[in-house]
């Protein structure tokens, strides 16, 4: 069935979604577009075949309705409650809070968008944070996904909307309504207006017009370049003066190539602030915007390695000209451990590091700690006890508890130095607490440990652009790109907070292509 629908005519399917809807299929996802014809010609048309629907998709007789339930099945609206509360912590206390009472919407409200904001978690959470701090506010929600604002507007959530480890504000805002079903308090739920938004082809309402605060997150990765400029600039324009625009780690590349945002850090989180006076300055005066007291190059490099980083002749990178390229140590001393016994698959101790897992999946995020934590007190092997470790830090880092997720960190290194994860999520975690040196130190040594590491040359790849290094960026992205196109394309990316390695793969070929 999927085989009838030819290449000639995705292809056109292809441009038309580029173009009026901003999202960019490479070729290693056109399967993607396949799948989505196939379901919409089974769910929702009377169509005899799934060829005839996809003429009836790219014709111009096409009704909005029916293009717009096609388009609910090509975007992902993955989101959960107080999703990044480290970031969610520095909006609160760093911009809401000093704002409150002086916003531009009525009385003095600060008026808040979450421009993607699929079921609701995210515009819900925004409104919980301010009815907590007392902050009036005018919160709007939009999406493309009509699906999706439908169970917005309904409230109930299930279990996977929970996954921060701190649960207690779903006991304040929250009324069990079954098994395993909540429903949003409706005084929290009239907070927030909901609608539908095209960000690519509709122009923005007025009522989005002086917004002080817009959050765009894990959206700007899954639109074509035009695309990304476009919504960049209507956002900016719905902006006021000194307003905040908030997207995620991953997506600042796309920020800073745009470059009509000014990057500001807030207590090692990167916001973008609207300043209309603002302009791009050189690398040496940049710098300490984001990166203070770090040189373009680290004092490690010596007069050979810039050599090799300016030779512009180079057609790509291997992950050996990397560790050639950069003087890339191990952290501390160099003395082994103490032996420790070595688990071995199928004990008891892997067998609790798969149920921890699973309890974590499934957002059961306390489980999955005492579970850990149970591992622990028990005599399991090092590299166990290194995973227990982990695992712990992980779900520390990801509810926003840096200081706590730092400490397992390091009892997981101590345990096993080589774990490259170990190493990269010590980095994160020392990027959101200021620490630039030491995040940088373990970016390298995740790399130094394997240097096809994908996510820790991303993140290098940005901070080199952050800092106007033009060439350590493309080095670190080259390679980023060599190791997608190994990876199975609809597999998630280890670390990348569940971006499969085609998306991230086009995410990091636009922000290449803007730097070349």
């Amino acid at each position: 069935m999927i085989s009838s629908l030819t290449e000639d005519r995705i292809a056109l399917l292809v441009n038309m979604v580029r173009e009026r809807f901003g999202l960019d299929f490479g070729s290693d996802r056109w399967k993607d577009l396949r799948t989505a014809v196939l379901r919409f010609h089974k769910e929702d048309t009377g169509f005899n075949t799934a060829t005839e629907c996809l003429d009836y998709i790219l014709s111009p007789a096409v009704k909005d309705k029916d293009l717009e339930q096609f388009i609910n099945r090509l975007t992902i609206g993955e989101t959960f409650f107080f999703r990044d509360s480290k970031a969610l912590k520095v909006l609160e206390y760093e911009v809401l809070r000093k704002l409150s009472g002086m916003g531009s919407g009525v009385n003095g409200a600060i008026r808040i968008w979450s421009a993607a904001c699929a079921t609701g978690e995210e515009p819900y959470t925004l409104a919980m944070i301010c009815r907590r701090a007392g902050v009036k506010s005018e919160i709007f929600g939009t999406d493309i996904d009509s699906r999706a604002l439908i169970k917005a507007r309904e409230g109930v959530y299930r279990k996977w909307s929970f996954r921060s480890e701190d649960t207690a504000f779903r006991d304040v805002f929250f009324r069990q309504v079954g098994a395993n079903s909540y429903l949003l308090d409706p005084a929290i739920k009239n907070m927030v207006t909901l609608s539908r938004l095209n960000l690519i082809e509709a122009a923005v309402p007025a009522m989005f017009e002086r917004m002080d605060v817009i959050l765009c997150r894990n959206v700007l990765m899954y639109f074509s370049s035009k695309g990304v400029d476009g919504v960049l600039d209507k956002l900016w324009d719905c902006m006021n003066t000194g307003g905040w625009l908030i997207a995620t780690p991953s997506e600042s590349a796309l920020l800073t190539t745009h470059g009509r945002f000014e990057p500001v850090n807030l207590d090692g989180c990167l916001f973008y602030r609207k300043n209309e006076q603002w302009e791009p300055r050189r690398a040496e005066l940049f710098v300490d915007t984001v990166m203070p007291e770090e040189s373009v190059f680290p004092a490690a490099f010596s007069d050979s390695d810039v050599s090799f980083v300016n030779k512009q002749q180079e057609e790509s990178y291997t992950a050996a000209d990397i560790l050639a390229a950069e003087d890339i140590y191990m952290a501390g001393d160099a003395e082994p451990l103490t032996e420790g016994p070595v688990s071995e698959a199928g004990t008891d101790g892997a067998g609790l590091l798969d149920e921890a897992r699973g309890l974590r999946s499934q957002g059961e995020l306390s489980g999955a700690v005492d579970m850990y934590k149970t591992i622990l007190g028990q005599d399991h092997g090092r590299d166990v006890c290194a995973a227990a470790s982990l695992g712990i830090a992980r779900i520390k880092a990801d509810s926003g508890l840096a200081d706590e997720a730092a400490v397992w960190c390091r009892r997981a290194i101590e345990l096993d130095r080589v774990d490259p994860g170990a190493h990269f999520l010590l980095g994160q975690i020392s990027l959101q607490q200021g620490d630039r040196d030491k995040a940088l130190a373990e970016m390298r040594n995740a790399v130094f440990l394997d240097s096809g590491f994908i996510m820790a040359h991303v993140l290098l790849g940005n901070i080199y652009q952050e800092n106007s290094d033009k060439n350590g960026a493309m080095r670190h992205f080259r390679i980023a790109l060599q190791e997608l196109g190994k990876a199975e394309q609809d597999e998630a990316v280890p670390f990348s907070d569940g971006t499969t390695a085609g998306r991230l793969l086009e995410m990091v070929r636009l922000v290449q292509d803007n730097l070349v």
